[in-house]
């Protein structure tokens, strides 16, 4: 059960990670401060045409607390489906990267 957390946890920071790593390509910085509602509309600008991505952002960032500190575990679903929101931002990112 813990390990799920840890696999959330994971996954919302490959998320967050991909997120800045796109806007830094694509507007030459990323979000800094801890207002989650500016990475995700940072996002928006440097992928326009790519709504998903944002809103698997918002779907990861949503998780973040629960995943870090919370004291209940997440199920091996919501892990699943966060790793799922993760890895789409990483593809995303891997095709800003290579163009």
């Amino acid at each position: 059960m813990a390990s799920n957390n840890t696999t959330g946890l994971n996954a919302v920071n490959a998320g967050i990670a991909a997120a800045d790593a796109i806007c830094g390509s694509k507007l030459g910085y990323r979000s800094s401060g801890q207002d989650h509602k500016q990475a995700i509309g940072l996002l928006s600008q440097a992928l326009p045409e790519k709504k998903a991505a944002a809103r698997d952002l918002g779907r990861l960032l949503e998780a973040k607390t629960l995943t870090s500190y919370g004291a209940s575990h997440i199920t091996e679903a919501r892990a699943n489906e966060l790793l799922k929101y993760a890895s789409r931002l990483v593809d995303q990112m891997e095709s800003v990267l290579a163009s």
